[in-house]
């Protein structure tokens, strides 16, 4: 009978240890999502970055399907094979048959995701751009708070 319970016991307090482990390591997690969400919430530069990627996404594809029109265009009858079908294959990724149009090809989804089950999921994006629009009026507002602070400091 003793054996049994220094068994459970012992069995026990391995639980209790890998449970602590596991502790440990969430609280860990828990506190570098608390710092990374700090830096979001206190500085403006990670926000910003979230739309510096997404206009720099657009604006490179667009400045690359201008180019694959400008070489389209420029295509002769002296053009050798190899640029005709360099050429072409740009043609196909950046130009649209349906709309008779050159674009950058198959934006991705900005506001809802469209294909979707409920087709007015937001896409990751947005909900990137909603976060970062948030941080940064709370960051525009503490400023805010200070300045009436020392206003009142100075009126005082």
């Amino acid at each position: 009978m003793a054996t049994y319970i220094d068994l459970e016991m012992s069995s026990c307090l391995s639980e209790i240890d890998r449970l602590h482990a596991t502790i440990m390591e969430l609280q860990k997690i828990k506190m570098e999502l608390k710092d990374e969400q700090e830096v979001k919430t206190n500085q403006a530069e990670p926000n910003m970055a979230v739309m510096k990627k997404w206009i720099e996404s657009v604006i490179g594809e667009r400045k690359n399907a201008k180019k694959a029109k400008i070489l389209y265009d420029s295509l002769t009858e002296d053009t050798s094979l190899k640029k005709r079908q360099y050429v072409w294959n740009l043609k196909t990724v950046y130009y649209n048959n349906r709309l008779d149009k050159w674009m950058s090809p198959n934006p991705e989804p900005l506001f809802h995701i469209q294909k979707h089950k409920a087709p007015d999921a937001p896409s990751q994006f947005m909900i990137d751009f909603i976060e970062a629009t948030h941080n940064l009026f709370q960051i525009q507002q503490k400023k805010i708070d200070e300045l009436e602070t020392k206003l009142q400091q100075i009126k005082n």
